[in-house]
């Protein structure tokens, strides 16, 4: 099942050999359940940010097919482990009682430690990357351009879960550090892409361009 879409069971056949189908007419009326039960409209902030976050996973599964078609150096598996990581938020941030969930083990806990491990990566890259002394214009090679528009919904992503901190302020602990780290790995992703494939940054040179009008 997908982030958006907590309340669907496995598909297939139930224990009493009926058809489980992936439709369940559940959220005609508006509302959605969260992992534990409880109802929500769809327009809930929770909802919001699982949705958000949902999205994000979904932009980085397009850059790992493009990746596979265009290939630049990065790892699939590497990606698909930021997948991993905004599977298991997404089950945090849709969990009617994330505390009793994880206690529970119902879903997995994101690790602090991941966020250095990002930082790691964002280390190594920025190491084989020109340095930079102006705001970069998304785009270039398709992979890096999609990873800008990851990098965009993650900052949106980033937004959302902010809207939870007063009911739950323990977000501020990982989830938010977290997806700040990642739209910060994306944006050297999409360098280092585009580093690969010889396409040198575009950069945003405003003082020059005024300078060139006025000639």
């Amino acid at each position: 099942m997908a982030l958006g879409q907590v309340q669907i069971p496995s598909l297939g056949r139930g224990r009493d050999g009926t058809e489980v189908k992936i439709y369940t007419r559940g959220g005609d009326k508006g509302e959605t359940t969260l992992l534990g039960g409880v109802r929500v409209s769809k327009n809930d902030p929770r909802v919001t940010a699982y949705g958000t976050v949902d999205e994000l996973n979904a932009a980085l599964g397009v850059a790992i097919a493009l990746e596979k078609g265009n290939p630049s150096g990065l790892s699939s598996d590497d990606l698909r482990s930021l997948q991993e990581d905004l599977f298991t938020m997404g089950a945090r941030l849709a969990a009617a009682d994330p505390e009793r969930a994880l206690r529970k083990g119902t879903i997995p806990a994101l690790v602090e430690g991941r966020i250095a491990e990002l930082e790691a990566w964002i280390d190594r890259l920025d190491a084989d990357l020109p340095s930079l002394d102006a705001f970069v214009l998304p785009g270039g090679s398709i992979v890096a351009a999609q990873l800008h528009v990851a990098r965009t919904i993650c900052r949106r992503a980033e937004r959302t879960v902010m809207e939870l901190l007063s009911e739950q302020p323990d977000l501020d602990e990982v989830v938010i550090p977290y997806l700040n780290r990642l739209s910060d790995l994306l944006f050297m992703l999409a360098r280092y892409v585009n580093h690969q494939k010889d396409h040198k940054d575009t950069l945003w040179l405003p003082q020059r361009r005024l300078r060139d009008d006025n000639r």
